[in-house]
């Protein structure tokens, strides 16, 4: 959700600080105060376009930057790490445009795309105004939003997996149909074939080989020096330092001091013994003959030229030679094989079909539970003769399964049943999408809610409902309302007036937080025009019972 939004120099906004909370928020004021002002701001966060008419005039640039809690989206914190950015709790997103109308993104002061930026906040905002054009009106989305109202991610998982393995085997059975090849081009792939079969490769030994030859290089750089120590150690020093510790060991006396040091002694002579026939043996180990080292390097010769024939690695090497004999095996017997795997076509296309039944099935059984939700919303929101139906019919099958949705509706008596997208008045529509999205939002992910004077041509008892669906949709994300309705405005947990003022023929638009009071003063004046004391006492008793 957006927690703080700042914006500077942005079309009629000089400076303007907001902390946001969860929950509802409505932004009022009079017709052409710059209320869109905000939507657009927000937009730009959102990746939308940027012109140099949003920058103030005689100024060099504008800013909005916009800090969002993204602790609840896991998608949001995933994009970003795998971007190089560690947090993923509060982020700062900001776009400056230049008076010329080109624009820089930031994530934490950090430039990065538009893409990016957009990838990122893609389940945070969805900004809906009188006719929406996002996810819901998306008639390919409407059987995911099926399935998440219906929950059958395990079922349409068996459902993806099927679908996968039929189709790879499909695949395989092109590829071997649009496989040409002639004598010579088989000849050659056995002569492959038997090239890197001679070779008996292992996986790990050309590592095991680069490390030893690492090792025996390094060894043979000390070698003088190991023989030196070995010659010292045998003529000088061995027979010493045994005398020395047979003598020390032999001093009379019980005292305890001379004990520790006698066993000091003794320690270090054997420590020394001990490290000296450690280096002996790697020494011994690593003091290969010139066959020894010419066959290592032999091998080493021999997989580095696989590699750059086959693959980067003896796996790939190992997997292009099954390819081939693939290949090999595919036209020395291509009837077998045809036979072969269409018999594992048919047996996979049998596994995807009972998997397509069963979810088939719990969707058609879910289908009225969601028809029943959304219609019992349509009510709510004042159209009682509105209805709205899920058509699923069985067609051409995706790796979803061979079911098609479209959500349906009909807003008045004895209208036919239409696509969701070719319905409705502008009013009526954003109605409809409200109750959807009351249901749908929480489904999708969708972080915050931003609903653009939505309410126009309504007034009454239908703005209540409005207001009251915004506040039962700030339940599950964070909700703002630009509206022009006392009824909407008195839901709303804040209340923001949106000004214009002109000064020395100078317009600047401010928003601001309105106490108790002032909420009271504009709710009166957005429902009666007035200040008087019955207007207040009906703005009181408007917001009273819309927080009872």
């Amino acid at each position: 959700m957006i927690k703080n939004l700042y914006i500077q120099n942005f079309v009629l906004i000089d400076e303007l600080n907001l902390d946001f909370t969860s929950g509802f928020s409505a932004f009022t004021g009079e017709t052409g105060a710059g209320k869109s002002i905000l939507i657009d701001a927000i937009s730009l966060l959102k990746a939308e376009r940027a012109s140099a008419s949003l920058v103030m005039k005689g100024k060099e640039k504008a800013i909005v930057e916009g800090t969002f809690d993204l602790s609840h989206d896991a998608h949001a914190c995933r994009m970003l790490q795998e971007a190089g950015f560690d947090s993923d709790h509060d982020v700062t997103f900001t776009r400056d445009i230049a008076a010329n109308g080109k624009s820089t993104a930031r994530i934490d002061h950090r430039i990065v795309t538009l893409a990016l930026l957009k990838d990122v906040l893609a389940n945070e905002i969805d900004i809906h105004g009188q006719r929406d054009n996002a996810y819901l009106l998306n008639t390919s989305l409407h059987i995911h939003l099926l399935d998440r109202f219906l929950q059958d991610d395990a079922q349409l998982q068996k459902v993806m997996q099927a679908w996968d393995a039929w189709k790879a085997l499909e695949t395989e059975k092109e590829q071997a149909l649009s496989d040409t090849y002639n004598e010579n081009d088989l000849e050659y792939f056995r002569y492959e074939i038997q090239e890197i079969e001679e070779a008996d490769l292992k996986e790990g030994e050309e590592e095991e080989l680069e490390a030893k030859e690492k090792q025996y290089h390094a060894i043979q750089d000390s070698f003088e020096k190991l023989n030196q120590i070995f010659t010292l150690y045998d003529d000088s020093v061995s027979n010493n330092l045994y005398d020395m510790r047979k003598w020390i060991s032999a001093l009379p006396g019980d005292d305890q001091h001379l004990d520790e040091i006698q066993n000091q002694f003794s320690d270090a002579y054997y420590s020394m013994t001990d490290a000296l026939e450690s280096l002996r043996q790697m020494k011994d180990e690593m003091d290969m003959s010139e066959d020894d080292i010419n066959a290592m390097e032999e091998r080493l010769f021999t997989i580095q030229k696989l590699k750059r024939k086959y693959g980067h690695d003896i796996p790939a090497i190992l997997a292009k030679k099954d390819e081939l004999q693939k290949q090999v095996d595919r036209f020395e017997h291509r009837q077998e094989f045809l036979e072969e795997i269409n018999a594992k076509i048919r047996k996979a296309k049998q596994a995807y079909d009972k998997e397509d039944h069963i979810l088939h099935d719990i969707r058609l059984k879910g289908i009225p539970y969601l028809n029943a939700q959304v219609n019992a919303r349509l009510k709510e929101l004042m159209l009682p003769n509105a209805r709205f139906q899920v058509e699923m019919i069985t067609g051409t099958p995706t790796n979803i399964g061979s079911d098609h949705v479209q959500f349906m509706v009909a807003m008045n008596a004895g209208e036919d049943l239409k696509p969701l997208a070719k319905t409705a008045s502008g009013g009526e529509l954003a109605r409809l999408m409200l109750g959807l999205k009351v249901i749908f939002t929480h489904l999708q992910g969708i972080e915050t809610v931003i609903f653009d004077e939505i309410d126009t041509g309504v007034s009454g008892k239908v703005a209540g409902s409005i207001g009251k669906e915004m506040k039962a949709l700030s339940n599950d994300c964070q909700v703002f309302a630009v509206t022009h309705l006392a009824p909407v405005a008195a839901w709303a947990d804040r209340q923001y007036l949106v000004a214009k003022h002109v000064k020395n023929d100078v317009t600047r638009t401010t928003v601001s937080l309105l106490d108790e009071a002032q909420r009271i003063d504009q709710l009166a004046l957005i429902a009666s025009g007035s200040l008087s004391d019955a207007s207040r006492q009906a703005a009181k008793e408007l917001l009273e019972r819309s927080h009872a």
